[in-house]
């Protein structure tokens, strides 16, 4: 969220019940304090709700949720969630979909449960590569990678940071922190001239884009490291840069890191005056800032600085580490305060210390092994999931060049046998003409059924045209009323019924986004078979009904016809397959392969079920918000 001026006397206009969904997010939005946002959100998600948009009632949840997180409220930021995520598959929304498994990773990593926060997130940035979500998906790596070096697998995190940099836009805002992220992790390792390298970058992205609100934070890591590498004469500048910055935006936790870090660089100079009057500095903000670790560390530094009292700065420090759960920090307090009480003569004082002392460093040992433990099984996860993401690719690859070369094929032949046919055509046009004169009623009888043939295989060679046309041109999609759509069809089809009785029953059907054109095509399909395949009926019944799933639309077409064998269901959307012959019902046997070629590339499915002698219905589902093909 934006630091902006978080002033909210507006919200307490009399009108506000006139406030939108989306108001209500945008006040949210422009608020720096989280805990002054958190009611806006809850008005948000409730006038949602009141107004049953399941988009808004998603969207506002998934904000809320967001600083709930922010503010530490985990229970309430699961459930919340957790709802938005339901309600954004059910809106078939996956680049919001993925934007709320990275929430939910995000929620769980917090808490330290890596293996579950590493789920959601290879999930989210499965959804997002495949939503075309670059932001969403480099968020995802990027905080793999944190969750990767927090369990110490080292080469794994990087990996993750440098394709999360890949994934960003050139001038994305969020470059600076992964490259921050990088920089730390080769601190980490050691290789504090690699960090430095990535430092740099950080800075000359940083210092190129005035004002972003991380520079202070930036320029105390390149101080620190280096420091790390005993260049206190380049850090100290960078330092104090940092110092000033930090004052100036009241960020109050990089000002004490900062105070930390010019105490330690002070002291390394031999400066100890200079030293203490920082650490006491950051010591005075500790009260106004809630970061134990940022404060334990300048207790320790400070404590073993002071000639007399040192002891005691020590031991408060001990307790906070205590109170915290910081282990690694509390080991190193120990040791101090062992070398102090030594110092002072107090020998069984400083041998409890070395032995409290010992005993953290092998529950950090053990902690380090299970941390390992979880970071192998999250690298076996992630192989698992590119694996299976890759072998998807390969696999639609195929399928996509098999169904071009099948189009491809099927346009070529059509325009092929158009030379033949129209040949056969006009020889016999002339043979009739030749025989005329003569009155063979036997031969006129023979051209009659050359000709029909003819205007049979005309009759498939143009189902054959459309079926390839409608593969290989693009979709131009649009939100289509099927309820309009299939009463236009209706009425068209009911001018060809004269002397039939026909009982027509359209229910409500949804809006969809679809290519208007082919959607049509498919009810032109299925409602003629449904009245082509009932004639035989003294009275034909045709329902049409749709039933909403999850993410999903299911449209059926019942009829009351002649029906077919079940067993048989699979051959009725195939090319040319034919369960009734040409004398019981006319047709080409391309009309419901084009109804199912059509349904698929709109992201969904056909199904039909029957029984001999007892109707059938033909189903088709698409998504509510279709995945084009």
């Amino acid at each position: 969220m934006d630091h902006l001026p978080s002033d909210l006397d507006h919200e307490e206009n009399p009108d506000q019940q006139e406030l939108s969904v989306e108001d209500f997010i945008n006040q949210a939005s422009r608020l720096s304090e989280w805990d002054r946002a958190l009611p806006v959100l809850e008005k948000a998600v409730s006038l949602a709700r009141q107004q049953d948009d399941d988009r808004c009632v998603a969207q506002s949840l998934l904000q809320l949720a967001t600083v709930e997180w922010r503010l530490s409220h985990f229970s309430d930021a699961l459930l919340h969630a957790n709802e938005a995520l339901t309600g954004f598959r059910e809106l078939g929304s996956p680049s919001d979909e993925a934007w709320t498994l990275r929430l939910l990773g995000n929620i769980y990593g917090v808490q330290g449960q890596y293996s579950a926060a590493a789920e959601y997130l290879q999930c989210a940035a499965a959804l997002s590569r495949t939503a075309g979500d670059h932001v969403c998906l480099a968020s995802c790596l990027n905080n793999l990678g944190i969750i990767a070096n927090e369990l110490g697998d080292y080469s794994n995190a990087l990996e993750f940071f440098l394709e999360a940099l890949t994934a960003y836009a050139p001038a994305d805002e969020h470059i600076p922190s992964t490259l921050n992220n990088i920089a730390s992790l080769y601190r980490q390792m050691g290789q504090q001239e690699h960090a430095l390298e990535y430092h740099s970058q950080t800075l000359e992205f940083v210092r190129e884009r005035a004002g972003h609100v991380l520079l202070a934070t930036f320029l105390h890591n390149t101080a620190e490291t280096l420091r790390q590498l005993n260049r206190e004469a380049e850090a100290l500048p960078l330092l104090e840069e940092s110092l000033k910055l930090a004052r100036h935006l009241g960020d109050h936790l990089t000002e004490m890191l900062a105070l930390d870090s010019l105490g330690l660089v002070a002291q390394s100079l031999g400066d100890v005056p200079l030293a203490l009057e920082h650490y006491e500095q950051g010591l005075r903000l500790a009260a106004t800032v809630n970061h134990p670790l940022a404060q334990v560390k300048l207790l320790m530094h400070h404590g073993a600085l002071l000639s007399n009292g040192g002891q005691k700065v020590l031991e408060e420090a001990l307790q906070l580490t205590l109170a915290t759960k910081l282990k690694a920090e509390e080991r190193e307090v120990h040791d101090l305060l062992s070398t102090e009480y030594e110092r002072t003569g107090n020998y069984e004082s400083a041998l409890r210390h070395t032995r409290q002392a010992r005993r953290v460093e092998q529950e950090l040992f053990n902690e380090a092994q299970s941390r390992r433990a979880q970071a192998l099984q999250i690298q076996y996860d992630v192989a698992k999931t590119r694996e299976i993401a890759e072998n998807q690719r390969i696999l639609n690859e195929q399928l996509k060049r098999v169904n071009e070369e099948l189009d491809a094929f099927s346009y070529t032949i059509s325009h092929d046998l158009r030379g033949p046919v129209r040949q056969i055509q006009g020889f016999a046009s002339l043979l009739r003409r030749l025989l005329k004169a003569d009155g063979n009623s036997r031969a006129d009888r023979y051209l009659d059924l050359i000709e029909e043939a003819i205007r049979r295989l005309n009759t498939l060679i143009d189902a054959l045209l459309k079926l390839a046309r409608q593969s290989r041109d693009p979709l131009e999609t649009k939100l289509v009323d099927l309820n309009a759509l299939v009463h236009e069809i209706q009425e068209e089809l009911n001018a060809g019924l004269e002397g039939r009785r026909v009982t027509w029953k359209i229910e409500s059907l949804p809006l969809v986004e679809v290519d208007e054109t082919l959607i049509r095509q498919v009810f032109v399909n299925l409602l003629s078979n449904a009245l082509k395949y009932s004639r035989t009926r003294e009275q034909s019944f045709v329902e049409i009904y749709a039933e909403k799933g999850d993410g999903e639309w299911t449209v059926h077409v019942r009829d009351n016809g002649v029906g077919f064998d079940s067993e048989q269901a699979d051959k009725l959307f195939g090319v040319f397959q034919r369960l009734h012959t040409e004398d019981e019902f006319e047709g080409t046997g391309i009309g419901l392969a084009t109804v199912r070629r059509i349904v698929i590339r709109h992201g969904g499915r056909v199904s039909a079920v029957s029984k001999l002698g007892s109707g059938a219905v033909f189903s088709i589902t698409l998504p509510t918000s279709t995945s084009m093909k």
